[in-house]
């Protein structure tokens, strides 16, 4: 996180605003966050900083996701993730704590912007975080979209291949979560 005043003393870097109230982050700021050309961020101001964080747009509805990953999980014995474009957003289930917070890798994110209905595994599982690899043998990926925006994506991270009944509860708690959203 960056705090923006009159200048920044965390980098020791000064912008100006432009005529049009914009102010651009330094690219080495940007590539060490992770962001990316449409990422949304939050703008936060105390006295007479400013504060920039990346937004997560389910932050709304947090407890319902939280809850309902929960249920998901205990249902599927699978590690629940609800994920943005950029990180894991919430974790739920036996591998929880290892999860939480995770930035998801260049190449994962993409996955995710794709907006379909993934299995993935072997390979595929690989490279997922920048931090760690996925401790599954499968992932089940559903997007979470509203009103046509992508909002993230529910995981489903399993030992075995996924049943259909698994995929079917997936993607009628991303339903719920995503009426939850409009």
């Amino acid at each position: 996180m960056a705090t923006l005043g009159t200048t920044m003393t965390t980098a020791g870097i000064v912008r100006r605003i432009d005529e049009l109230g914009r102010i651009v982050i330094p690219k080495e700021m940007r590539r060490t966050m992770h962001l990316k050309e449409g990422d949304e961020m939050e703008i936060l101001s105390s006295g007479d900083a400013l504060t920039l964080r990346k937004y997560s747009s389910f932050e709304s509805v947090l407890p319902i996701i939280r809850s309902t990953a929960k249920l998901l999980s205990k249902a599927t014995d699978a590690t629940v993730l609800f994920v943005d474009t950029s990180a894991v957003t919430v974790a739920e289930g036996k591998n929880r704590k290892e999860y939480q917070g995770l930035e998801l890798s260049d190449s994962f994110a993409n996955v995710v912007r794709a907006r379909r209905t993934e299995v993935l595994h072997g390979d595929d599982l690989k490279d997922m975080f920048y931090e760690r690899d996925a401790s599954c043998a499968y992932c089940v990926l559903e997007p979470v979209v509203v009103g046509g925006d992508l909002m993230g994506a529910a995981l489903m991270l399993l030992d075995g291949l996924p049943s259909d009944i698994a995929r079917a509860y997936l993607h009628f708690c991303v339903e719920l979560i995503a009426s939850a959203l409009q």
